[in-house]
C-alpha cells in the first residue's frame, strides 16, 4: 500500500488522547491510514504520492464551525457590504446604496447586509426616509448585523403591501414613527423573516431568491473562503430549501470543498414527517441531523427574550418568536420523535428556560430516543440553567468571537449579566458539552480569532471581560474539532486525526501552544486539506 498523500516533518497535534503527537501522517482514499514518526511511515511514499515536507509546521484537525450560515454568506458577494469595516456612518451607507442604485436596472432590488446601528457616527437608526432619498425608484433592504431585523424603503414597503394600517405579525414587529404612527421601515424578527428570509417565511418572500446557477457559483466561492481559514466543515444553521438543492447539486458534481450539515427550519418539518425521513440522513459531505427553531431574538440586535428586561430599558424584554410554551413543546416533541436534534436558537434566559422545558417534556414522553438536542447561542445563563442542561444532556453552542466583536455594547445592554455571556468555562465546569461556533456572517468567521477570544476573553477594545470564563487552549481547540464533530453526531469519522477517520486537516505556520494567546488570531493558515486533497494553499 502506498499513500496518496504523506505529511512529513510536521508537529501533528491529533486531538486524540491515545496518541496526541506525531510527525507523519498518510492518507489513502480520503482517510487516514497511518500516523506516527517519520521513519515509521517513510515506506508509504510511492512514485505517485504527494509528499508534503512541512518543516515543523503544526498540523491539526481542520476546523468545524458548528453554527455557521453558509447559505447566507454565499450571497454576501451579491449584496452591499454595510459592515462597520466598510461604512461607519449612515451618510457613507447611503452613498453606497446610491452608487448601487445608479448602476441598477429600474425596479431591481438593492440588498445590503451587516449594518450595525451602534457603530454609526450619527448615533441614530437608519430609517425609511434615508433610503428613499438614496433610492427613490428601487426597492431597498438593509439587514442588521444581528440578522434579526432590517430597514427597507418605501418602494419595498409598497411591494410588501405594508402601510400604517398593517398589524404586527406574530413573533415580530413593524417599526413606527412614534409621533405619526407611520412605518419607519424597520422590520423586526418575523416581520423581516416573512419579508426576506426563505428559510423562515410562511409564504413566498417579497425579496426574491437568487437563481439556482448563481447560488451554486456563489456557494463554491463562499466555501473556498472558509477553506482559507482552515475550515473543512460547517453546520448551515438555517438552511433554506433552495440551498438544500444547491448543496445537492454541488455534491453530485463533486464541487463542494467542505462538508455541510444542513439544519432545516422547523416550518418544513411536516415535509420530513410525510416522507418518513428520520434524522441523520446523508453522507459525509452533505447530511442533515438537526431541525432549527428560533425562540427569541439577538443579543447584538437588542431583541433577545429576557426575564428582567434590558439594562438600558428595563421594560424591554425582547421578542419571543414562539410565545406559547405549549406550542414550543409540541414542535420539540415532533422533532424528538423523528430522532432529529432540536437546534433551538435561544439567547435570553427566558427563551433558554422555555427551550429546556420543551426538551425535558420530549425526553420524558419518548425516553428511548437520544438525539443530541442543542441550545444555539445559549447566551444569558444562570446556575439553574447550567444544572438543567447537564441533567438533560443538552449541548451548548455559544458564540466564539462575539465578545471581541460586540464587547463594548454588552454592558450598556445587559449590565452585570454580560459577565455570564459566552460562558465556555461555566459550561465545562457544569458538565455541559460545548461546541464552538461563529454564527458567521452575523459573527466574525475566523476560527483562530474565536479560539483567541475563548482563551483570553479579550474584546477588540482591549478590555478583558470576566477572566473566570477563560478556557485552556486544549479545550478551545477541541471545541472547534472533536466537540464540534460530536455536536453533529459525527465524532466517529472526524474531529481528531485518528486511524480510519476522514483526512481533514489544517496546517498552521505557528504552533498555538508555543506563543502568547493574544497572538493566536495572527497565525497563518498554510494549507487546508479536505478528504485528503489540498483545497487551500497559501501563496508565499
Amino acid at each position: 500500500m502506498k499513500a496518496e498523500l504523506l505529511l512529513t516533518n510536521a508537529k501533528i497535534r491529533t486531538m486524540d488522547t491515545s496518541r496526541p503527537l506525531a510527525q507523519s501522517l498518510a492518507v489513502l482514499n480520503g482517510r487516514i491510514v497511518a500516523i506516527g514518526d517519520n521513519h515509521e511511515l517513510a515506506n508509504l511514499a510511492g512514485p505517485d504520492t504527494i509528499v508534503l515536507d512541512l518543516k515543523e509546521k503544526t498540523v491539526l484537525p481542520a476546523f468545524i464551525d458548528a453554527h455557521e450560515h453558509l447559505s447566507w454568506f454565499s450571497e454576501s458577494s451579491l449584496t452591499l457590504n454595510c459592515s462597520p469595516q466598510k461604512v461607519n456612518s449612515i451618510k457613507k451607507l447611503l452613498s453606497l446604496v446610491k452608487w448601487e442604485t445608479d448602476i441598477a436596472r429600474p425596479g431591481e432590488w438593492i440588498r445590503g447586509v451587516l449594518y450595525d446601528d451602534t457603530k454609526m457616527s450619527e448615533n441614530r437608526f437608519l430609517n425609511r426616509r434615508d433610503l428613499d432619498i438614496a433610492a427613490p425608484n428601487n426597492p431597498v433592504i438593509v439587514i442588521h448585523v444581528s440578522g434579526h431585523w432590517a430597514v427597507v424603503n418605501s418602494a419595498a414597503l409598497k411591494l410588501g403591501e405594508l402601510n400604517r394600517h398593517s398589524v404586527n405579525p406574530r413573533g415580530g414587529a413593524l417599526g413606527r414613527d412614534t409621533s405619526t404612527g407611520s412605518l419607519d421601515g424597520v422590520l423586526l424578527e418575523m416581520a423581516m423573516f416573512d419579508f426576506a428570509f426563505e428559510s423562515l417565511a410562511t409564504k413566498p418572500t417579497i425579496v426574491p431568491p437568487f437563481p439556482r446557477m448563481i447560488r451554486k457559483k456563489a456557494a463554491i466561492e463562499a466555501a473556498k473562503e472558509l477553506n482559507r481559514s482552515g475550515i473543512s466543515g460547517v453546520s448551515d444553521a438555517l438552511c433554506p430549501p433552495s440551498y438544500i438543492t444547491t448543496y445537492h447539486d454541488l455534491m453530485i458534481a463533486k464541487e463542494l470543498p467542505l462538508r455541510v450539515n444542513i439544519i432545516i427550519p422547523y416550518i418544513f418539518l411536516n415535509h420530513l414527517e410525510n416522507l418518513g425521513l428520520i434524522g441523520g440522513w446523508g453522507n459525509e459531505w452533505v447530511r442533515s441531523a438537526g431541525i432549527k427553531i428560533i425562540v427569541d431574538g439577538a443579543i447584538a440586535g437588542h431583541t433577545s427574550a429576557l426575564k428582567d428586561g434590558h439594562e438600558d430599558d428595563p421594560d424591554d424584554h425582547g421578542i419571543l418568536l414562539i410565545e406559547d410554551q405549549l406550542e414550543l413543546d409540541q414542535v420539540v416533541q415532533r422533532i424528538h420523535n423523528m430522532n432529529y436534534q432540536a437546534c433551538i436558537h435561544a439567547n435570553g434566559d427566558l427563551a433558554i428556560e422555555m427551550s429546556l422545558n420543551a426538551i425535558e417534556q420530549a425526553q420524558q414522553k419518548r425516553p428511548g430516543l437520544t438525539p443530541r438536542h442543542r441550545i444555539e447561542h445559549c447566551t444569558m445563563i444562570t446556575d439553574n440553567i447550567l444544572k438543567r442542561m447537564h441533567q438533560l444532556n443538552v449541548m451548548a453552542l455559544p458564540f466564539a468571537s462575539y465578545l471581541w466583536q460586540h464587547g463594548e455594547k454588552l454592558k450598556p445592554f445587559y449590565g452585570q449579566r454580560a459577565h455570564r455571556m459566552f460562558a465556555h468555562n461555566s459550561f465545562l465546569n457544569a458538565g455541559v458539552r460545548v461546541a464552538a461556533s461563529s454564527d458567521h456572517p452575523v459573527g466574525l468567521q475566523s476560527p483562530l480569532l474565536g479560539l483567541q477570544c475563548m482563551v483570553t476573553r479579550q474584546a477588540s477594545t482591549g478590555e478583558i471581560i470576566r477572566p473566570q470564563e477563560k478556557i485552556s487552549i486544549d479545550e478551545a481547540f477541541k471545541m472547534y474539532t472533536a466537540y464540534a464533530a460530536y455536536a453533529t453526531g459525527e465524532e466517529t469519522i472526524k474531529g481528531t486525526l485518528s486511524l480510519g477517520k476522514l483526512a481533514d486537516m489544517v496546517v498552521l505556520n505557528r504552533d498555538p501552544w508555543s506563543i502568547p494567546p493574544e497572538e493566536i488570531s495572527q497565525i497563518g493558515v498554510v494549507n487546508t486539506i479536505v478528504d485528503g486533497k489540498i483545497v487551500y494553499a497559501h501563496e508565499e
